[in-house]
């Protein structure tokens, strides 16, 4: 039986750059569309913000008529930014997706987030899980033979924790471990939930592979979500462990500077508080989207998951293997310099 040919967008972003890998490693033919940046393989310079993808239309026919699945995961994934570029992209380009998979008689594996179940105005995600909601609207109206992948938080590779850009999460719990956190705005109980990229990979190749892929799909964690408390001490662990091996480091207890979890509003209060004493007015980035990032995990139960339960995907997870991804994502957390935790990037 032939593969089937796969195109693939966002192929240079987080989860696009792992399902190459993957993809290629399976031996999968694979077209990548390229806007900004380069991309390994076979590629196609275009734009989904535009008509036909922004090719030419004779390019445009010609890979209408090589490709049988679409791998959508080309995003834009920001919390600064306006709804009106979040539109352009997540809504606008999905509509322009939608029209070449019709026109190629194509499957759609379709990227979005999980977090459109926790969406509302206090969360930091709204205007984003606002544009992928959009999206998936789009793609169930257009009839078109299509999967729905829910992605959760996404963090490095389960051996290696590598990743190709940190996340948001990764800012907090790096800045948690080297004790740049005193406060975390986190409900007693919260449970985090965190996918390794690789395996959000594996479950989108499955998907792609099955020709009766069609509705939603939950890659996350699920009833293996950990407590916020018990990803903090994991990262202390390595933390830890690397004072005492690297003479260059002062010799500290850092379990003296472990965040206290403390209700949202009472970090709220202390967070002003502490910049009207400083005279600052406003509180550094970090502080101003946590409460926000955070309100998309305090007081929700655990999503649901399709791990384990996709042809040919990877099993789900478990609170050991989760476990073991976090620890490889703070060991290579540690292996960067401290530098890094400065700021937060968007």
């Amino acid at each position: 039986m032939t593969a089937p040919v796969v195109l693939l967008t966002g192929a240079s972003g987080v989860v696009g750059s792992a399902l190459l890998r993957t993809l290629s490693r399976e031996g999968t033919p694979v077209i990548a569309l390229t806007h900004h940046k380069p991309a390994a393989g076979t590629t196609v310079g275009g734009d989904i913000t535009r008509p036909w993808l922004g090719l030419p239309p004779a390019d445009y026919r010609e890979l209408a008529a090589t490709v049988d699945v679409v791998l959508h995961c080309a995003a834009r994934v920001s919390f600064g930014a306006a709804a009106h570029s979040l539109h352009h992209v997540n809504v606008r380009g999905v509509g322009h997706v939608l029209r070449f998979v019709e026109d190629a008689g194509a499957r759609l594996v379709h990227s979005s987030t999980a977090f459109v179940a926790r969406n509302g105005p206090d969360t930091a995600l709204a205007s984003y899980a606002d544009s992928k909601a959009a999206g998936e609207t789009l793609v169930r109206a257009s009839g078109l033979p299509a999967a729905v992948a829910r992605i959760s938080a996404v963090i490095g590779d389960t051996r290696t924790g590598e990743i190709a850009r940190l996340q948001a999460f990764h800012h907090v719990v790096g800045m948690a471990m080297w004790g740049q956190l005193p406060f975390l705005p986190c409900e007693t109980g919260t449970r985090v939930d965190i996918v390794p990229v690789d395996v959000v990979a594996a479950a989108l190749a499955a998907l792609a592979r099955d020709e009766e892929a069609r509705g939603d799909y939950w890659l996350t964690a699920g009833p293996a979500a950990l407590p916020m408390r018990r990803i903090i001490d994991l990262g202390y662990e390595i933390a830890a462990a690397r004072v005492r091996a690297d003479r260059d480091l002062p010799a500290l207890d850092l379990s003296l500077l472990k965040p206290h979890l403390v209700a949202p509003q009472t970090f709220d209060a202390i967070v002003s508080s502490v910049c009207a004493a400083a005279g600052t007015g406003h509180p550094p980035s970090v502080f101003r989207h946590l409460t926000g990032l955070m309100a998309s995990f305090n007081g929700f139960d655990p999503f649901p998951t399709s791990l384990g339960t996709i042809p040919g995907g990877p099993p789900a997870l478990s609170e050991d293997s989760v476990t073991n991804a976090l620890l490889a994502m703070f060991r290579h957390l540690a292996s960067l310099p401290r530098t890094t935790w400065g700021s937060r990037q968007q």
